[in-house]
């Protein structure tokens, strides 16, 4: 993986030799080409992030470097590097929006895993919400039960209220097993074995 980062940023730096930012920013990259993981989107939280826009035939109104410290915007390539300095070791996300299709196709193989992880993230916070759900409806459920035994005139309103939470709990549970299905497919898949 880390020598098709390298071909990705000499890639860069060679299509972008008329941005002076880019080719100061690729240089750094260079140093040390494993510490530079390319994503889909920048999240705030990230410590060392970066935007690059290399559009070579449409003209989008996008400054051809951004950077960003722990999600603070950081005016040039040479104060980004300064401040990156602090953060010695620590992987540095790359956003790059391109048009031309040899970066695209590059980007593309590494971008797979990353989206990989991101849909398994997303499957994972979907089963954590509905187990709670599930929680949620079957304490609710219990202490229907619990009021049953105890308030007998209202059994028959009650009992339809049962059968309207039971049908939730099914439903909650065959949803349950398709997104654990959809996990263990996501892991399947090959190179779903991790991005480095």
């Amino acid at each position: 993986m880390g020598s098709e980062t390298q071909r990705v940023l000499v890639y860069v730096g060679r299509i972008a030799h008329q941005t002076p930012s880019i080719q100061t920013i690729i240089g750094y990259l260079l140093a040390d080409p494993g510490r530079t993981h390319f994503v889909y989107h920048i999240k705030e939280d990230y410590p060392l992030a970066m935007a690059l826009s290399i559009h070579r035939r449409i003209e989008i109104p996008l400054a051809p470097w951004q950077g960003f410290i722990r999600g603070v915007p950081v005016p040039d390539p040479l104060t980004w590097i300064q401040a990156a300095q602090d953060f010695k070791g620590q992987s540095v996300m790359v956003r790059i929006s391109t048009d031309d299709p040899v970066l695209l196709q590059l980007l593309n193989t590494l971008l797979k895993d990353e989206k990989r992880a991101e849909y398994r993230s997303q499957l994972l916070e979907r089963m954590d919400g509905v187990r709670q759900e599930l929680d949620h409806a079957l304490d609710l459920y219990n202490e229907v039960r619990h009021i049953m035994e105890v308030d007998r005139d209202r059994q028959p309103e009650l009992i339809k209220f049962l059968a309207m939470a039971e049908n939730q709990m099914q439903g909650m549970g065959r949803e349950l097993k398709a997104l654990k299905a959809h996990l263990e497919n996501n892991e399947a898949m090959p190179g779903s074995e991790g991005s480095d």
